[in-house]
C-alpha cells in the first residue's frame, strides 16, 4: 500500500509542475492575443451579468496576476492587471470565467452553496488538522501498549485531525465541478454573444480548461495527505 502512496505522489508532483507550466504558458500566450469583438473584460462581465438576470454585483480591480476572483460577500468580481480592462482572449475568458460564479450564487446552485458553507471550516480544518493529527501520532508512539492513556489520548487526537482534514478534502471535491462550470457558463456566453472568433474560443477553452486543471491536482494532493494521515496512524497502531 505505501509503494502505491508513494508512486501516485510523484505522479501528483509531475502533474503538478505540468499543469501549472502550461496554465503560465497558456496565460502568457493569448495575453497577447487580441479579441475579435475588441471588448473588454470589463464591458463582457456587465453584458453576462445582465444576460443571466444578475445586478448588483460590481467589477473591481485587484492587483497582481492570476488573483482574479468573485467575492459573494461584497457581491464585487476583482480581475487582476493582465484582465482589468483589456480586451485579450486570456482577460474575456477569465472575467466570463469568474462572471461565472457570479451566476451560480445568484442562481442559488446548489453545490456552489454547499462549497460556501463548508468554505470557513475548510480554512481552519486546512490549517490546524494535520497539526492535530500528527500530534496525536506522537503520542501514540510515546506508548507501546494500547492500554496506555497515552495511546488512547494520541489515537483521539489523531483521529479528531484525520475528521477534521476530510472537511479539506470534500471542499476541494466539491470545488472541482463547480470551478468546470463556471468555465462552462462563460464559454457558453462568450460564443453566443461573439466575443472572440471560433479559434479563439478554443483558445478560451485551454487557458480556462488549464485553470480548472489546477483544481483537480489540488484534489489529488488533499486525497494523498489524508491517505498518508490514515497510513501513519496505522503504523502508530503497530
Amino acid at each position: 500500500m505505501e509503494i502505491i502512496f508513494y508512486i501516485a505522489l510523484v505522479i501528483v508532483i509531475i502533474w503538478s509542475f505540468s499543469v501549472q507550466g502550461r496554465l503560465k504558458s497558456l496565460v502568457k500566450k493569448y495575453s497577447k492575443v487580441e479579441s475579435t469583438s475588441g471588448k473588454t473584460a470589463n464591458e463582457c462581465v456587465d453584458e453576462m451579468l445582465r444576460r443571466n438576470g444578475v445586478y448588483g454585483v460590481t467589477v473591481d480591480h485587484v492587483p497582481g496576476e492570476l488573483t482574479d476572483n468573485y467575492n459573494p460577500k461584497e457581491n464585487k468580481i476583482y480581475l487582476s492587471d493582465s484582465v482589468y480592462g483589456h480586451s485579450t482572449i486570456t482577460a474575456i475568458a477569465i472575467a466570463a470565467h469568474e462572471c461565472g460564479h457570479a451566476c451560480q450564487a445568484s442562481d442559488g446552485w446548489a453545490p456552489y452553496k454547499i462549497r460556501q458553507l463548508i468554505a470557513p471550516f475548510a480554512g481552519f480544518a486546512s490549517k490546524a488538522s494535520v497539526w492535530i493529527a500528527m500530534g496525536g501520532i506522537f503520542l501514540m508512539y510515546l506508548s507501546t501498549r494500547s492500554s496506555n492513556m497515552s495511546y488512547q489520548l494520541g489515537f483521539t487526537v489523531c483521529t479528531l485531525g484525520i475528521v477534521l482534514y476530510t472537511v479539506v478534502f470534500l471542499f476541494y471535491l466539491v470545488t472541482l465541478p463547480i470551478e468546470r462550470n463556471a468555465s462552462k457558463r462563460g464559454l457558453e456566453v462568450m460564443q453566443e454573444c461573439g466575443w472572440v472568433s471560433d479559434d479563439q474560443l478554443k483558445a478560451a477553452k485551454k487557458v480556462l480548461w488549464a485553470a480548472g486543471d489546477t483544481y483537480a491536482v489540488a484534489l489529488a494532493s488533499s486525497a494523498l495527505t489524508l491517505l498518508s494521515l490514515l497510513l501513519r496512524r496505522g503504523r502508530a497502531r503497530k
